[in-house]
């Protein structure tokens, strides 16, 4: 597991990408997130929405389940009866878990980005507008030294030989961004 995962922002109204290192919990939602988990939601407010919308059927599908045992229970002399109850059941059991697992999922979901939020506040820390490759961001680093220890530790995944690796150069320092 990476220490850091990096995504860009804009500094200000400059129009100017800075590149900053997140942890695992200050990364939150994020724009895109380098889990490789798409979140159709990428806002706070956005999920909230989702989470308020699924909270009726995550509610009423269980409920689904107890109407379709009371409906098999009520049509045991008619067996064409029974095979509807069955089949309500079914279909509540399997909503059941949809939607429900999906409002859990969505509501951790929610906590993790308010814990992240506090995180990134405490550190002065922008949203997560885009992930950024670990090349991208070590050549980002390398041109605002000081702000991050250039090491395979910080980017493990990074394509170019570090310091004391074969076939390593020093970078040139340039301040062009990206």
């Amino acid at each position: 597991m990476p220490k850091y995962w990096y995504g860009h922002g804009f500094e200000g109204w400059t129009n100017k990408v800075i590149i900053h290192a997140y942890t695992t919990e200050e990364w939150g939602l994020g724009g895109h997130n380098p889990r490789g988990i798409h979140n159709p939601a990428t806002s706070f407010t956005g999920l909230s929405v989702v989470v308020v919308i699924m909270t009726i059927p995550a509610f009423l599908a269980p409920l689904g389940i107890l109407f379709g045992i009371i409906a098999l229970f009520m049509s045991i002399p008619d067996l064409g009866d029974m095979g509807l109850g069955l089949i309500f059941i079914i279909g509540s059991l399997i909503c059941t878990v949809l939607f429900t697992g999906g409002w859990f999922v969505s509501v951790k979901a929610l906590r993790d980005e308010w814990r992240a939020r506090k995180l990134r506040k405490a550190k002065g820390l922008p949203k997560p507008l885009y992930e950024v490759t670990d090349d991208q961001a070590r050549r980002w680093f390398e041109e605002h030294p000081g702000t991050l220890e250039i090491t395979r530790e910080n980017f493990p995944h990074s394509t170019r030989p570090f310091p004391g690796e074969p076939g390593y150069f020093e970078p040139k320092r340039t301040h062009h961004g990206l």
